[in-house]
């Protein structure tokens, strides 16, 4: 039972020694920029004060802002951020099954916003880890006596991560401490001997533990069958070097998402990594313009020896005895070294600015110009958040499609899903991000539909038949999708198809008369006039 532990030691161990250069990078970037990560390298102590390097917080507010911006526009809490859609045809989805993916949906978005919004909260540390260290350690961990599901961030000092063939992580390591107390309240009785006898005499002493999630079919045979689950779990006392428990996950319970990797390491490269050079010059400057600024306003004495300045007053209001020669002359004169204070400030604002820039501030702080409608804001803004699209496309793949598939497998296996439609067992199910930095890369699509219609308006008041070369449902489908609408308002075309009968029939028993000023050449004048009704007013 102990060889494993020791080999989990051993790997994990292998594992930090690799990353070793890493750390000292991390913990660079962190004492410049995010002070309370700042314990890659060393341990801090509890209160331990962290911002002494800091002379300039451009960096660290740039990076808040981007993590913040991110969680707006990716998760934010007071909007829909994802959606279920169905596999098949569009043509051939039921009713049903467009109410049942859409009840899904508002059942794994209430799940993520229960327990006091507690995923919101960390998955904001998420981001803020993401842009400053490239690479964010998020866990979900399931509750099986209530079926809830806790969220945390962690700390990207603790974790050890391994990729498979397909550079996809699925195996973590994480190193982390707990109180004898609390070790003993988590696994009980399979505590080491030792361990018990301490939780009597000192319950706060804290000790090393080790949690190792890895594919099972890494094991050995006789694991790999017992298991059953498709990754095995285990937790390890790393001093007693004693294994506490053995467990195994349906899913991969850690989403490990990377800003980029270029370098075409294991971990992730940061906007934080681009910026450092420029940091610490900014910090550099910041501190020689200080003392700059102090040797004008407080400048030092010129004097004839030490001993003529002792006993002198240079406090406000102080009155300096023998400050004047025979003569009248001063003895002391102040030093006025020349410093240009000025220059100094302009050069820490280009650095400034040069920061800034690494952190996208120009795509989340968009002043409007004078002069621009509604529809030309909205464009611009669209044109910039698609800069954003490499980095949507990374966090999506690796953070939120397996976190999302997680939370449907957990709440499935819990009972707390309704039975889904006979149409959708043997069909898939694809998740659809509605985001607003989801929606802007998708914007494209809608534009062009509604740019296309505007375009033709002119000639089809004159010649209203050309508009048969357009196939209004699925455009309005298209531009409605584009825009993110909900599944459940666009109705089947099943549905349409009866409405219209329906629609025909009450118009016959009316009489031709009713309908005379309806038909097709006003449907089609109303879809004309759609890109005019999108693009006006002033903002």
């Amino acid at each position: 039972m102990q060889d494993i532990a020791a080999d989990l030691i051993r790997r994990q161990e292998s594992l930090a020694g690799e990353r070793a250069t890493l750390d000292q990078l991390w913990q660079e970037i962190a004492e410049l920029m995010k002070p309370m990560r700042a314990d890659f390298t060393f341990q801090r102590v509890p209160g331990d004060k962290r911002t002494q390097k800091i002379f300039d917080a451009t960096a660290g507010l740039a990076a808040e802002n981007l993590a913040a911006g991110l969680w707006g526009m990716i998760t934010n809490a007071a909007n829909d951020w994802f959606t279920l859609r169905s596999d098949l045809p569009e043509g051939e989805e039921t009713q049903e099954t467009k109410e049942w993916l859409d009840a899904v949906t508002r059942r794994m978005q209430g799940a993520f916003a229960a327990n006091g919004q507690r995923f919101y909260a960390r998955v904001m540390e998420l981001y803020a880890d993401l842009v400053t260290f490239g690479t964010g350690i998020f866990y979900s961990e399931e509750d099986l006596a209530t079926g809830r599901v806790h969220y945390s961030c962690r700390h990207l000092a603790e974790c050890f991560i391994a990729e498979n063939e397909r550079d996809e992580v699925d195996t973590v390591f994480r190193r982390f401490s707990f109180t004898a107390r609390q070790a003993q309240k988590r696994w009980g009785d399979k505590c080491h001997p030792s361990l018990l006898r301490i939780v009597e005499k000192e319950p706060d002493r804290r000790f090393t533990f080790l949690h190792a999630v890895m594919p099972r079919d890494d094991l050995g045979r006789a694991r790999r069958e017992a298991g059953g689950m498709a990754f095995a779990s285990f937790y390890v006392d790393v001093e007693n070097r004693w294994l506490l428990s053995e467990g195994g996950y349906h899913d991969f319970p850690y989403q490990v998402p990377r800003w980029s990797t270029a370098s075409r390491g294991l971990y992730g490269d940061s906007p934080a990594m681009l910026a450092l050079p420029d940091v610490k010059m900014l910090n550099a400057m910041s501190k020689t313009t200080i003392v700059a600024a102090q040797k004008a306003v407080d400048p030092p004495l010129l004097a004839v020896d030490e001993v003529a300045v002792r006993g002198l007053r240079t406090h406000p209001g102080g009155i300096i005895y023998g400050g004047l020669d025979e003569n009248g002359r001063r003895r002391y004169e102040p030093l006025h070294a020349g410093g240009n204070v000025g220059l100094g400030l302009e050069l820490e604002e280009q650095r400034r600015e040069a920061v800034r820039q690494a952190f996208y501030f120009s795509l989340l702080m968009m002043v409007q110009q004078p002069n621009q409608t509604a529809t030309e804001v909205l464009a611009r803004q669209e044109e910039k958040l698609r800069l954003m699209g490499p980095h949507l496309g990374r966090i999506q793949a690796e953070f939120l499609d397996p976190l999302i598939r997680r939370q449907f497998g957990i709440m499935r296996r819990a009972g707390q899903l309704p039975a889904a439609p006979k149409q959708l067992r043997d069909g898939g199910i694809r998740i659809e991000y509605v985001s607003p930095l989801a929606r802007a890369q998708r914007a494209g699509e809608g534009a062009a539909i509604v740019r296309a219609l505007e375009s033709l308006a002119p000639l089809g008041a004159v010649k209203p038949e050309i508009y048969d070369n357009i196939d209004a449902d699925a455009a309005a489908r298209l531009l409605a999708q584009s825009f993110g609408i909900p599944n459940n308002l666009l109705r089947t075309k099943a549905a349409v198809e009866k409405l219209r009968k329906e629609t025909a029939k009450a118009e016959a028993k009316a009489g031709p008369g009713a309908a005379a000023g309806g038909g097709m050449e006003a449907a089609m004048a109303g879809l004309g006039d759609l890109g005019a009704m999108l693009g006006g007013g002033q903002a």
